[in-house]
């Protein structure tokens, strides 16, 4: 059995919840033994913990990037470090001063330099690690895609888009309103449903508000036949890896994405959605699939069939139970190439 420490900020954080947890049991049942670890804020407990790693025969750091001398220590103890990540936590999300942003580029100095390899979450964050010679592997944040009923497009269904996400991300619908407001006047049906903790008082259309929980989410996610997910383009969602699109495609549900990050590499346009950079595009977009339930159907069904094949946990199973028995002088190979 191969011993992997894995180092996270927040047991509660939805990149560890995504990305890591499930992964625990399925790599056991495979040999590898994952002890998961809060990472100290006390300095001298977190020094005690990196020294551990030399108990095992892998990092795996989630998200967190170290300070250049947590970096020099882990590089000293530590076989092989992996990081795993799915935000662009190299830029700040909101306005910082000058020495936020310098200790930010430190720490992402220091842990591109000591990565064995990074698992990045999509193309964009795969590049920025490239750019400092790390050797990378994409691996969007899957799903389990069992746990998803695939919807079954009907005529006589009310026209509804359907967003899921948090209030850190409600603003991004508001990008979008002008759209939506030109869609609904033309489509006096349509409708959105809002899946989040707070809902959108000042939506230019009827909204349906359900309380998101782990629990229903799939079963919410049905309510709607068209799934969005409007991305305003900055340095920070160029980052962002369109987990709310891997789960409507889960639901054989076709999408409308904005082309910035990782939603231009899921949604293919024509095929399983659009991806449009206007308002227009957007109108047209809705007005097409809202009036056409065969397109629905179609782009739905190869979208689905898409998620089963390539963004299910098994795929995310395969590629880190690769990672973590490749044989060391191959890897570090690999990783000059």
């Amino acid at each position: 059995m191969k011993r992997v420490l894995v180092i996270t900020n927040n047991l509660n954080q939805a990149s560890f919840r995504l990305r890591i947890a499930p992964l625990v049991e399925p790599l056991r049942e495979r040999g590898f033994d994952l002890a998961v670890e809060v990472r100290p804020r006390n300095f001298l407990t977190r020094r005690r913990l990196l020294k551990s790693a030399k108990s095992y025969d892998a990092v795996l750091l989630q998200r967190k990037m170290l300070d250049p001398s947590d970096a020099r220590l882990l590089l000293y103890y530590a076989k092989r470090t992996f990081f795993d990540v799915d935000d662009a936590v190299m830029f700040e999300q909101t306005p910082v001063g000058p020495y936020t942003r310098w200790r930010t580029r430190r720490r992402f100095h220091a842990t591109a330099g000591i990565a064995d390899a990074v698992i990045a979450g999509n193309e964009y964050l795969a590049g920025l690690f490239r750019q400092r010679g790390c050797r990378t592997i994409v691996l969007p944040t899957v799903v389990e895609v069992l746990r998803y009923q695939a919807k079954s497009h009907r005529a006589d269904e009310p026209q509804r888009l359907v967003w899921i996400g948090s209030r850190s991300t409600l603003d991004y619908l508001r990008f979008i309103y002008p759209a939506l407001a030109l869609a609904a006047h033309t489509l006096p049906n349509l409708r959105l449903v809002v899946i989040a903790d707070v809902t959108l008082p000042d939506a230019p259309l009827p909204v349906d508000f359900l309380p998101w929980s782990e629990g229903v989410e799939s079963a919410s996610l049905l309510h709607g036949n068209i799934g969005i997910a409007p991305t305003p383009d900055n340095p920070w969602t160029r980052g962002k890896c369109g987990f709310k699109i891997v789960q409507y495609m889960a639901c054989g549900l076709p999408v409308i994405a904005s082309p910035v990050g990782a939603n231009a590499q899921l949604v293919r346009e024509g095929v399983t959605g659009y991806l449009p950079t206007s308002d227009a595009g957007w109108v047209h977009a809705i007005r097409s699939l809202a009036q056409d339930v065969a397109l629905r159907a179609t782009m739905g069904e190869r979208a689905r069939h898409i998620a089963e094949n390539e963004l299910s946990m098994n795929r995310a199973i395969d590629v880190w139970a690769d990672l973590l028995n490749e044989d060391p002088l191959t890897a570090a190979a690999a990783s000059r190439r």
